[in-house]
């Protein structure tokens, strides 16, 4: 049996895009930029804050942008971001409530670890999640590099008094699948999150689940392939 589930945010348990693409957007006009649209934006998340708006002026990432174009952007993002994500620019995806209290009722430790900055993840999960017992709720902080660095995961195992192998990563993306595989834990991937399809089923050992009655199931059944 699982002992430990660590579940991803963006694109796992929340539909954040709509609030991302908007504070971006936001922040882009405070830059006099043009507006993206919420499908480009789509392809730009999982990677952090940073490389987010790198990619959302141009770049390929925050690595290869120019400080003096970035920190603008970054700094406008984090401004606009806190006051743009509530209300139905941020849902939980259908089912995920009920899924979530059937595992704490069997008693699986749960946690949260995003690259989304902690300081918008926290309030995030506790106000679409309320009631359900997260410990911990990790985002971006610098403590830890981000995902897919196994890190935070293995500082989460730590938490828990649990070797990797009983802990079961679960994400959208293919920078959750590399941190699965970098902390030597078991993947489920979604398939109803913002990676595409091809390279999520290329990176898992199983099928994205499609539903969360599917991915309860796997969850509550350790004796899929890691």
């Amino acid at each position: 049996m699982n002992r430990g589930i660590i579940f991803d945010l963006d694109g796992t348990l929340a539909d954040s895009l709509p609030g991302i693409a908007e504070g971006v957007n936001r922040a882009l006009e405070t830059l006099g930029k043009q507006r993206l649209s919420r499908e480009e934006v789509r392809g730009m998340i999982g990677r952090g804050a940073r490389n987010l708006c790198a990619q959302a002026i141009g770049y390929r990432d925050a690595n290869g942008a120019p400080a003096a174009e970035l920190e603008p952007m970054h700094a406008a993002f984090r401004h606009c971001y806190p006051s743009c994500w509530r209300g139905d620019f941020t849902l939980p995806y259908p089912g995920i409530q009920e899924m979530l209290r059937a595992l704490a009722g069997h008693e699986n430790k749960l946690a949260v670890l995003s690259n989304k900055p902690h300081d918008v993840t926290e309030p995030m999960v506790r106000e679409l999640f309320p009631g359900i017992p997260f410990d911990p709720v990790l985002g971006f902080t610098g403590k830890f590099p981000r995902k897919p660095a196994p890190d935070a995961l293995l500082h989460i195992a730590k938490l828990w008094n649990l070797p990797p192998h009983q802990i079961t990563l679960v994400g959208d993306s293919l920078y959750d699948a590399d941190t699965a595989k970098n902390a030597a834990c078991r993947f489920v991937a979604v398939g109803w999150g913002y990676a595409r399809q091809d390279e999520l089923c290329a990176a898992s050992p199983l099928p994205p689940a499609q539903d969360t009655s599917q991915l309860l199931s796997l969850l509550l059944h350790d004796d899929q392939p890691r």
